[in-house]
């Protein structure tokens, strides 16, 4: 097994919400990059990010250079955008959709 693949936490399935309230937080803050994959977008057209100081936290929107993180929806995979680096808890929160299944796979 390479020293990579050791570093990797099982992936976490996540049934992402269109609010912030009841979207769940994945922890974050101490891994080193992380990825997810999106297996359906039941309709969702973007992701906004949310950072939440625990995992029953209430989540804000995450900021930079002064607009909201955002990330495109469709079926694949993609990082975790490098303005959550910091947050201990990250809330992805879909737009265009009540529901989204995503899986977020983190390495440390």
């Amino acid at each position: 097994m390479s020293q990579i693949e050791r570093f990797f936490t099982g992936a976490t399935v996540v049934a992402a919400s269109s609010a912030a309230t009841t979207t769940p937080r994945f922890p974050f803050g101490r891994y080193a990059g992380g990825g997810i994959l999106i297996g359906n977008t039941g309709g969702a057209t973007q992701i906004n990010w949310h950072a939440a100081i625990g995992p029953e936290s209430l989540p804000t929107p995450i900021y930079s250079d002064g607009a909201a993180v955002t990330t495109a929806v469709t079926v694949g995979a993609m990082p975790i955008p490098d303005a959550c680096f910091g947050f201990s808890h990250i809330a992805p929160v879909i737009v265009g959709a009540t529901s989204c299944t995503i899986t977020v796979s983190v390495k440390g």
